[in-house]
C-alpha cells in the first residue's frame, strides 16, 4: 500500500505528541496532571501508565523502549507548581482531561493487534 510521505510525518507527530502527553514524571502529561489533580493523582496515573508501558498496551511496539526511557532520564523528584493551594478552574481541568484522553485514543488503537496475536478478542 502506497501512502504519502506527510501521512507517515503526521503518524509521527502524534505518536510523539501522545507519548509526551502521557501522566508521567516531567514529561508533559505528568506535569499537566500534577497541577490539575495533585500529586497523588500524578503518582497514581504514573503507576497505572508504566504498567500500561510494561504491559504493551499503550503504543503496542514503542511502549518498551519509550519506558525504558522514561526511566531512565527521569530519575529527579518533580517540582512542586509554584501555586499547590487555590484550586485549578473547571476550564483547565476539562483541557487537561482532554489532553490524557487525547494521548490514550491516540496510543490505544494497537490494543486490537496485541490481543489478536494474543488470541484475544477480534478487532472491531
Amino acid at each position: 500500500v502506497l501512502v504519502h510521505p506527510m501521512l507517515i510525518a503526521g503518524w509521527c507527530a502524534l505518536t510523539t505528541t501522545a507519548l509526551n502527553c502521557l501522566p508521567v514524571g516531567s514529561l508533559d502529561g505528568g506535569r499537566i496532571v500534577q497541577s490539575a489533580f495533585g500529586r497523588r493523582a500524578l503518582a497514581f496515573t504514573g503507576l497505572l501508565t508504566y504498567l500500561g508501558l510494561a504491559l504493551g498496551v499503550i503504543g503496542s511496539a514503542l511502549s518498551l523502549p519509550f519506558g525504558l526511557y522514561i526511566l531512565l532520564t527521569q530519575r529527579s523528584n518533580e517540582r512542586p507548581p509554584f501555586d499547590d493551594v487555590s484550586p485549578v478552574n473547571s476550564n483547565r481541568v476539562s483541557l487537561a482531561l482532554g489532553l490524557v484522553l487525547f494521548s490514550l485514543l491516540t496510543l490505544l488503537p494497537y490494543v486490537s493487534q496485541s490481543t489478536d496475536m494474543m488470541g484475544g478478542m477480534p478487532p472491531l
